[in-house]
């Protein structure tokens, strides 16, 4: 699917996960407007969304065998990150957003006003970010088992969310 082109709207219906703990539940998808926020072409990703989907699923498959669960932990929030970058590279457009001066905006912050109804999604990954940052610089224990599963979970969940919201079947499970 290509890129919407800026000011466009797109619509999509309601998706439902079923998320556990603190995972979102409901995705509300309705008509969203791309003038509520443009990223120049040059910021957006160099491979197309759908590559950028088939890559976070194969991630997550790697991540689900990865012993330690620091290493699965980061590996899977990097998937949901490459997700939130697809749905980034297909709702964005080409023209400049609005920003704060001098401060940079998170993939989850840009994900919230490009998509509001993945919201929830990117609230719940953009707090489990600094523990991702903190696994990868290979803290110890800063991950336990249970919260490796859980994320590499909540990743799969985002992932089907986001492929059903965009209507890539191709990549449907």
């Amino acid at each position: 699917m290509a890129a919407s082109r800026p000011g466009a709207t797109r619509s999509a219906s309601t998706v439902s996960t079923a998320g556990t703990g603190s995972s979102p539940r409901l995705v509300q998808a309705g008509t969203v407007s791309n003038s509520r926020l443009r990223i120049p072409a040059d910021q957006l990703p160099n491979r197309s969304p759908l590559q950028l989907l088939a890559t976070a699923r194969a991630d997550l498959d790697d991540a689900a065998e990865r012993v330690r669960p620091g290493e699965r932990y980061a590996e899977a929030h990097m998937a949901a990150l490459r997700v939130a970058v697809a749905v980034l590279a297909v709702r964005a457009g080409d023209a400049t957003g609005r920003r704060r001066p001098g401060r940079p905006s998170s993939t989850w912050e840009l994900l919230r006003n490009v998509a509001p109804e993945l919201e929830e999604w990117a609230s719940h990954f953009a707090r489990t970010a600094r523990k991702r940052v903190l696994a990868q610089a290979g803290i110890p224990d800063i991950v336990t088992p249970e919260e490796a599963d859980s994320i590499v979970a909540d990743a799969r969940r985002f992932l089907d969310v986001v492929v059903r919201l965009l209507g890539f079947s191709a990549l449907a499970r």
